[in-house]
């Protein structure tokens, strides 16, 4: 069965009004009312797992032995400055998905068992939980082909610095590159998409802690991290976290093009506004230049605003079928021009080929509503 699906052709830098499920920029809640979701419209998905304040009395406190019950600090509020510093830097929404429950409550970075110690209620908001994330990650992946989700938390350890966990141990991340750089340990990374597919052909061992890697990218703006170029691994007896379960289920480790890092922020960067705003803009910054660098060139420009353009060209008119059906593939293009270079963005479809080039061909989903637009530069 065939629907119709209506194309929207817009250039790069216009604001087009698309009908859509959620709107970027807007709070969504699951039938519990315990998880938030706030809409995004670019390749970045984040999570704050636990740093909820909700205490229902009808969900009574988890005693699952080895319950964790203490929440991360302020991670609620990190996870929404942080929002709000790539949208005024980009003009942009991130997606942002918050449990609002303590963690004595429901843990959302365990499996349902441990998370919801059998309350029903509390396994609801779980499943919504994962599932605002699932749903993030299907428009990151219809939109842009692949995307970085961040699980942000909070630790409490004693060396002020920042843990990022791609599911290696500090044992794993000891050994040498290459080792890290065999098939073994890159298919148990939760950025296994991205190292067999960035821009520069970076390695694994790159990835993790070389001159491009995110914690290195953080370091050079003030802020200590592990792993990174100025620290590899931990040390031995130094505690770490590694990832955990969100980090597996939603990274590219579970299969799929999202990559994932678990992001344990050190309580120095955490707990008085300042501090969180300042690192919040600084992490911004930071994940912008690891999307442009890894991901999408000319990410800078940002897919809702258009900023630091290299000679920014006038941009083409787009050709192609305006009404076409689901499932069916459609070429579009522009007029040449020699010497330039076409970065193509797509909405309810994907690129089958040519970008990068005056024509691609997109093969279109089920979505009702698609867009297609092109960013075209001359050096």
């Amino acid at each position: 069965m065939h629907y119709l699906i209506s194309i929207f052709l817009w250039l790069f830098a216009v604001v087009c009004a698309l009908a859509q499920t959620y709107i970027p920029g807007n709070s969504y809640y699951g039938n519990t009312g315990y998880i938030q979701y706030i809409a995004g419209n670019i390749p970045v998905i984040i999570s704050a797992p636990h740093g909820g304040y909700l205490e229902p009395a009808d969900i009574p406190d988890r005693s699952c032995s080895g319950c964790v019950l203490v929440k991360d600090a302020y991670t609620l509020e990190l996870a929404n400055e942080l929002a709000a510093a790539i949208t005024a830097q980009t003009g942009c929404y991130p997606h942002i998905i918050i449990n609002l429950l303590h963690r004595k409550k429901l843990d959302a970075n365990r499996d349902i068992e441990e998370a919801a110690d059998g309350n029903a209620v509390a396994e609801q908001a779980w499943y919504e939980f994962q599932g605002f994330i699932d749903s993030a990650k299907q428009q990151t992946a219809a939109g842009f082909g692949k995307g970085l989700y961040i699980d942000l938390h909070g630790h409490g350890h004693t060396i002020q610095r920042i843990e990022l966990g791609y599911l290696h141990t500090a044992a794993e991340l000891q050994l040498p590159d290459s080792v890290l750089n065999t098939n073994t340990y890159i298919n148990g990374s939760s950025i296994k998409n991205l190292v067999i597919s960035n821009l520069t052909n970076q390695t694994h061992a790159q990835l993790l802690r070389g001159n491009f890697a995110l914690g290195t990218l953080l370091q050079n703006k003030g802020y200590p991290s592990v792993p990174s170029a100025g620290i590899p691994y931990p040390l031995p007896g130094e505690p770490y976290f590694n990832g955990g379960y969100n980090t597996a289920r939603h990274s590219s480790y579970n299969g799929g093009t999202i990559d994932g890092i678990q992001m344990e922020c050190n309580s120095g960067i955490r707990l008085t506004t300042a501090a969180r705003l300042a690192f919040a803009d600084s992490l911004a910054t930071a994940l912008n230049q690891y999307l442009e660098q890894h991901y999408f060139p000319f990410y800078s420009a940002g897919p809702c605003t258009v900023i630091n353009l290299p000679q920014c060209a006038q941009q083409p008119q787009i050709w192609g079928q305006a009404n076409t059906c689901a499932g069916t593939t459609d070429i579009y293009w522009v007029t040449p021009t020699e010497g330039a270079t076409y970065f193509w963005t797509v909405t309810g479809g994907n690129i089958v080929n040519g970008q990068g080039t005056a024509q691609v061909e997109i093969l279109w989903n089920n979505n009702v509503t698609g867009s297609v637009s092109v960013l075209k530069t001359e050096q």
